[in-house]
């Protein structure tokens, strides 16, 4: 009986790509491709980050972070020119079983770390928007929005085949492209209207808190192999890749200090929060994210559930048992519950779970895992051996150090709306 391996759900994924032109991705294509997988609705996280980091502090580590994870990426497609296969596998090809499997929990963590973040970001936005129109008269507790989110993303969750996502995630982008134009545009007014905030240039405190958030923000690392598989001229990709990061890090210290300065210690976790509720177009703008997002989050957990699927049924097939099928369905639905409970435990403190799932499910596959890859296949020279061991354990280190302040700095402080009632 034949089953769909991950493996093979990442190879549908390549096709997917060459097939929206019907031939393979040129460059400009995947030049464009990666820039939507980069600039997500994690953009919107930035301005707090900013604030948890300091102004000055957050540009140069958001500069940083984007320079390590091109070196890191062109690492990893070095390995992937000359062991074929997905993330995971060229793990297991590498290093056996164990590694294999430990890149694998990286991508589900990471994957269903977003899919939180965004369960969270969604509720949030839909609580403000009911406050807003509503004059305050209407106060719906956010628990009750993430959970109304599974009406959608249940059986959005039965879909087998990624292509059924791409008109989706296409007005997913073209939201989220607007929504971007118009923070800029309400920054700009506040600056000349009221003036800069009062920022800082650096916060001692918690400025572990916008390594993690920054890390969360180059979150299109998962596109990065399906991309290069489906290009005409693979060899073509670093040039590609370090335009996306330069574009991509504007983008991000574009919004990030622009807003921090901007609104200064009042900035809210998410920047939407500071946009003025008086006006039709924030709304408009809110509406627009919480689609995109409910049209994007599908995409998200996609790899993590196929993952998670192909350990727990392994060749068992639903193709040819409906009870197999079913059971893989009550699954998906259990893991979008699942993740919805998890939601409701980090809602009122986003920035710290942005950070926690930046600093645990990220810096592995963008930091360590390209390291070990190209120290075992690549590194021929004395000093790539040295640079690959050096960018593993700083990968390491930070993991280690962001993780721990982000749950230890978890408080349980009440977050208040426009209102002034607490969330």
């Amino acid at each position: 009986m034949h089953s769909t391996t991950y493996e093979e759900k990442n190879e549908e994924t390549s096709s997917v790509l060459v097939e929206e032109t019907g031939e393979k991705t040129s460059a400009k294509k995947a030049f464009l491709l990666l820039i939507k997988a980069f600039v997500g609705t994690g953009i919107l996280f930035l301005p707090k980050a900013f604030f948890n980091g300091g102004l000055l502090f957050s540009v140069i580590i958001l500069a940083l972070v984007g320079s390590i994870t091109a070196c890191a990426t062109l690492l990893l497609v070095k390995v992937r020119l000359q062991v074929p296969g997905e993330f995971g596998e060229i793990g297991g090809i590498l290093y056996g079983k164990p590694v294999r499997i430990l890149v694998r929990f990286s991508i589900t963590i990471s994957q269903l770390g977003f899919c939180c973040a965004y369960f969270i970001f969604v509720a949030q936005n839909l609580y403000d928007l009911t406050h807003t129109l509503s004059g305050c008269r209407v106060d719906i507790p956010v628990k009750y929005f993430i959970f109304l989110q599974l009406v959608v993303y249940v059986p959005f969750a039965m879909v087998r085949k990624i292509k059924a996502f791409s008109y989706g995630s296409l007005a997913a982008n073209i939201f989220i492209l607007f929504g971007i134009v118009y923070i800029f545009y309400v920054d700009i007014d506040h600056f000349v209207s009221v003036g800069a905030g009062d920022f800082k240039l650096f916060n001692p405190q918690d400025f572990p808190l916008f390594i993690g958030t920054a890390l969360f923000s180059f979150e299109g690392i998962g596109l990065v192999l399906p991309v290069v598989n489906s290009m005409k001229e693979p060899k073509r990709f670093p040039a590609v890749l370090a335009s996306v990061i330069v574009t991509v890090t504007v983008i991000f210290v574009g919004i990030g200090a622009v807003s921090y300065a901007a609104f200064g210690s009042s900035t809210e976790t998410i920047i939407l929060l500071n946009m003025p509720s008086d006006q039709a177009t924030t709304k408009v703008v809110q509406f627009c994210y919480v689609f995109a997002i409910l049209l994007t989050l599908p995409l998200m957990i996609f790899p993590a559930t196929n993952i998670l699927e192909s350990a727990i049924f392994g060749d068992r097939s639903g193709r040819k048992s409906t009870m197999i099928k079913w059971e893989k369905n009550l699954f998906r639905a259990l893991l979008c519950v699942c993740l919805g409970l998890i939601s409701w435990g980090g809602a009122s403190n986003l920035d710290n779970f942005v950070s926690l799932i930046g600093g645990f499910g990220c810096i592995p596959l963008l930091f360590i895992y390209p390291a070990l890859f190209h120290f075992k296949v690549c590194a021929k020279s004395i000093w790539a051996r040295a640079g690959d061991i050096v960018l593993s354990l700083f990968g390491l280190g930070v993991m280690i150090f962001v993780t721990y302040i982000s749950i230890k700095s978890w408080s349980t402080s009440e977050v208040v709306n426009r209102c002034g009632n607490a969330v």
